[in-house]
C-alpha cells in the first residue's frame, strides 16, 4: 500500500513517513472462488460475519482466505475429503468508499461500518494456506524426502499457466508413477500449493462401471467437473484402473480413445487451464495407448539414507523421543521403506511406549479418566520402543511378499 500521510505541522516539518489509518469501507462485493474443497452455493454469512469482527485490509482483485475451524457443518459436507478444515476463498470484486469519488488503494472492512455483498462465482488462482493447526511435514512446500519430486513436478507445469501457454501443444498432462504409499498424493498436494492451484482429485475406481459407455460417461464428468475448478490440477488416482475391461483382461478401446482425446485435446482460448496428474503404483498395468497420452512421466524413486533420516527428523519434530534415539541410526534400519512405512512405524512404536509405561507404572490397569490424562501428558518414545515396532514392520513385510524376515 502506499503511505498515507497524516495532516503535517503548520511549518511543514515532520515524518512524512508515519503511516494513517487507512478509511473504512462503506460496501465490499466478494465474488466466491470456485474450488472442489466447498460448495460454492453454501450460505457463508455467519462465517464471514465472524471473520470481518476484526477489520482486515483490502484492496480490489484480492483474494481472501477465511478458515472456517471450528464450524461444525464442515466436518459434515467434507467428511470423505481429505480437508476436514477447508479454507474458504473469496476474491474481491469492487469497494466503494464512505465518501462518494473517495480514491484509495486499500480499504479496512468491518461488521460496524461496512456492507458486505456476496455477488456471484468466479475462478481464480488461490493462495497456498496450511491447514488448521497442521503437522509441519505434511503442510510444507518442499517435504522432505519429495522436494525432488515437487520440484520435478512444477518446472513441468508451470510453463502451461504462463501467459504463453496457449503456444504449448495439448494439455499439461504427468504421470507420476511410485509405490504404494511413497507419498505420491503427498507431493501433488504441495505442487498445488507452489502453484497456486485447487487440487480435484477423482479415484479412478470410482469411474469404471458395468458398460464401457458408462465409464465413459462418468470420465468425461469428472473432466467436466474439474473445469469448473480451474486453475486446478485433476488427480486421477490409480489410472492404471482406467481402459480394461470389466474382467480386467483385455483393452477397453472405447475408453482408451476418450481418455486420449481428453488428455490430448487442449483449447488455447481458456485463460485458466486444468493440469492432468495420474498416479499409479503398477505402471505396467497401464495401456500403452493411456501411458502414451501422458506427455510427461515423472517417478518416485526410493529413498537415499539421508533422505530416510530428513524424513524422519521431520516427522518426529513433535515426538518426544529418548535420548539414545539414533535417527540415523534408524535410517540404516530402514532400507526400502517409504512414507507410508515411516507413519506405521511411529504409529507402533508410539503404541509399544504406551504399552511399556503402562505395564511397568500401571501393572493393575488404568481406568478410563487417568489413561486420559496419562495421554495428554505424553510419553517418550525410548529405542527399544522403536526396535519392537521394527520388529512388527518387518514381519508384516516379510508375510506380506511370502518371505522370510531378514
Amino acid at each position: 500500500l502506499q503511505r498515507y500521510e497524516r495532516g503535517g505541522s503548520a511549518d511543514g516539518k515532520g515524518s512524512r513517513s508515519v503511516l494513517a489509518v487507512p478509511p473504512f469501507a462503506k460496501e465490499l462485493h466478494l465474488d466466491i472462488v470456485c474450488s472442489p474443497a466447498y460448495s460454492a452455493r453454501g450460505g457463508y454469512d455467519r462465517l464471514l460475519y465472524e471473520h470481518f469482527r476484526s477489520p482486515r485490509l483490502v484492496q480490489e482483485g484480492d483474494v481472501l482466505c477465511v478458515p472456517t475451524f471450528g464450524y461444525a457443518e464442515f466436518l459434515e459436507v467434507n467428511a470423505d475429503k481429505f480437508l476436514r478444515w477447508p479454507e474458504l476463498y473469496f476474491k474481491v470484486r469492487k469497494i466503494l468508499g464512505m465518501v462518494e469519488g473517495e480514491q484509495s488503494e486499500g480499504y479496512l472492512v468491518d461488521t460496524q461500518n461496512t456492507s458486505l455483498y456476496l455477488v456471484g462465482s468466479t475462478n481464480s488462482a488461490v493462495p497456498s494456506a496450511p491447514a488448521y493447526n497442521s503437522h509441519e511435514f505434511w503442510s510444507s512446500l518442499a517435504p522432505a524426502g519429495l522436494s525432488d519430486v515437487v520440484k520435478q513436478l512444477c518446472d513441468t507445469l508451470r510453463p502451461h499457466l504462463s501467459s504463453r501457454a496457449s503456444a504449448l501443444s495439448g494439455a499439461s498432462s504427468v504421470l507420476l508413477s511410485g509405490p504404494s504409499g511413497s507419498g505420491k498424493l503427498m507431493a501433488v498436494r504441495a505442487v498445488c500449493s507452489c502453484l497456486n492451484l485447487h487440487l480435484f482429485k477423482v479415484d479412478c475406481v470410482s469411474l469404471c462401471s458395468e458398460t464401457s459407455g458408462a465409464t465413459v460417461e462418468k470420465v468425461q464428468m469428472a473432466f467436466a467437473q474439474a473445469q469448473q475448478y480451474r486453475p486446478c490440477v485433476l488427480l486421477l488416482k490409480d489410472i492404471e484402473m482406467l481402459g480394461r475391461d470389466r474382467d480386467r483382461l483385455e483393452e477397453d478401446a472405447r475408453v482408451i480413445a476418450t481418455l486420449r482425446q481428453l488428455l490430448l485435446d487442449r483449447d488455447p482460448a481458456l485463460s485458466h487451464p486444468v493440469l492432468v496428474i495420474g498416479t499409479t503404483c503398477r505402471p505396467q498395468d497401464i495401456p500403452t495407448d493411456v501411458q502414451t497420452a501422458f506427455l510427461h512421466e515423472v517417478k518416485v524413486e526410493a529413498l537415499s539414507e539421508e533422505q530416510r533420516r530428513s524424513m524422519l527428523s521431520m516427522l518426529t519434530a513433535s515426538l518426544p523421543l529418548g535420548k539414545e534415539v539414533s535417527l540415523s541410526k534408524l535410517a540404516r534400519r530402514t532400507a526400502g521403506f517409504v512414507l507410508g512405512d515411516f507413519c506405521a512405524l511411529l504409529s507402533h512404536s508410539s503404541r509399544a511406549a504406551c504399552t511399556r509405561i503402562q505395564a511397568l507404572s500401571f501393572p493393575g490397569g488404568l481406568s478410563e479418566e487417568v489413561e486420559r490424562d496419562f495421554c495428554t501428558a505424553g510419553f517418550p518414545v525410548l529405542e527399544e520402543d522403536f526396535s519392537v515396532a521394527l520388529d512388527q514392520l518387518h514381519d508384516a513385510h516379510s508375510q506380506a511378499v511370502g518371505a522370510p524376515k531378514v
